[in-house]
C-alpha cells in the first residue's frame, strides 16, 4: 500500500478511537477523560488537514501533460498542442491514439517523424508545444472531431505516469472561433510591407515612364 493509503487508514483509526472514547466517556460520567479525548480528536484532525494539504502541494509539483485542439493560436489552422501544466518537468511523451487525427496529407499526426523516438522529449513546467493538423475549413469537412487516446510521460525521477485524454473540435463547428479577429487583424497588418513595396515599384515605374 503507498505511504498516502496507510497514513488515511492511521488518521481514520485515530480518529474513531478518539469518538468512541468520548461517548464511553460521557456514558461513564468521566469529565476528564472526555476533555482528553477531544484533545486527541482535534489533534487528529489538525494532523488530517495537514497531510492533505502536503499531498495536495505535492501533487501541483508533478508535471502533468495535457493535450488538446487549438484552433485559436494560428488564423485558419487547427493545431495539436500539448501543454505541461504541472510543476516540474516531463520527459519522453508520448501520444498513444485510438485513432489519431490525420494531417493534410492524410498521415497520422505526429510531432516527431524520428521512428522509436517520443512524441516530445522534455517539456518544462506551463511549456507548451505546438503541431499543425490541417486547415480549419479542411478539419470542418471531417465528420469526426473527436479524438481520445493516452498520454504517457515520465517525471524527473523517471517514474512513469500514463492518463487517458479525450479531445474534441467538435464544439467549434458551429461556434465563433474568433470573437475579437484579433488574430485576423494581425494577419492582414504583415500585408502591408508587402502593399508598400508593390506601390513603390509602380511609382518608381511610373517616374521612369514619365521620363
Amino acid at each position: 500500500m503507498s505511504r498516502l493509503l496507510v497514513s488515511r487508514l492511521a488518521f481514520g483509526a485515530s480518529f474513531t478511537l478518539a469518538l468512541i472514547l468520548i461517548v464511553a466517556s460521557l456514558l461513564s460520567g468521566l469529565g476528564a477523560t472526555v476533555a482528553g479525548a477531544l484533545a486527541v480528536l482535534a489533534a487528529v484532525v489538525s494532523a488530517w488537514t495537514s497531510l492533505e494539504m502536503t499531498e495536495l502541494q505535492k501533487r501541483l509539483l508533478l508535471p502533468d501533460c495535457q493535450p488538446s485542439i487549438d484552433l485559436h493560436s494560428r488564423y485558419g489552422l487547427a493545431l495539436l498542442r500539448v501543454t505541461n501544466v504541472g510543476g516540474s518537468v516531463a520527459r519522453n511523451i508520448r501520444l498513444e491514439w485510438d485513432k489519431p487525427p490525420l494531417t493534410l496529407n492524410g498521415l497520422p499526426v505526429r510531432f516527431t517523424q524520428q521512428p522509436g523516438a517520443p512524441d516530445i522529449a522534455v517539456l518544462l513546467p506551463k511549456e507548451t508545444i505546438a503541431v499543425l493538423i490541417d486547415g480549419v475549413i479542411n478539419l470542418f469537412k471531417s465528420e469526426n472531431l473527436n479524438w481520445s487516446g493516452k498520454i504517457i510521460f515520465e517525471d524527473a525521477s523517471g517514474h512513469v505516469k500514463a492518463s487517458a485524454f479525450y479531445i474534441s473540435a467538435e464544439q467549434y463547428r458551429s461556434g465563433i472561433l474568433d470573437e475579437q479577429e484579433k488574430i485576423k487583424t494581425y494577419v492582414e497588418l504583415q500585408k502591408i510591407p508587402e502593399e508598400i513595396r508593390k506601390l513603390c515599384q509602380a511609382v518608381e515605374l511610373r517616374h521612369k515612364d514619365g521620363k
